[in-house]
């Protein structure tokens, strides 16, 4: 029990680094950690604001509504994540756009084909 009492006075100063690098280096991991949860829940965030976009925009009359539902389905791309579901959700949008076609639905059919073939080529 000497002998390791004495070690341990003889190495208080390295087992205070120590100490204090297994610390630092726990409440590293625990900040990076909570910002991926926080960049998680961000991106989750966005992406359900994209999808009330896509599929329930505001309702205005006109050009500037289809640009706008056609500029979210082109930001759908930046949604790796979501991909799977994206894709299922877009090609559902088409068949619905093809079949109650209006005037400005070959704008959206054209963006929805474009992002489709960005995803499947990831």
């Amino acid at each position: 029990m000497t002998q390791l009492a004495g070690w341990l006075s003889s190495n208080t100063a390295t087992l205070s680094i120590f100490g204090a690098a297994v610390a630092f280096i726990w409440s590293t991991i625990l900040q990076i950690s909570q910002r991926k949860a926080e960049a998680a829940e961000r991106q989750f965030q966005a992406f359900h604001k994209v999808i009330a976009w896509v599929v329930a925009p505001e309702k205005v009359d006109g050009l500037s509504y289809v640009d706008k539902q056609a500029a979210a389905i082109f930001e759908l791309r930046n949604f790796p994540r979501y991909y799977d579901f994206t894709e299922r959700m877009l090609a559902k949008l088409k068949r619905k756009w093809q079949a109650d076609k209006t005037e400005f639905s070959d704008v959206l059919i054209e963006e929805i084909d474009l992002t489709l073939k960005h995803i499947l080529q990831k």
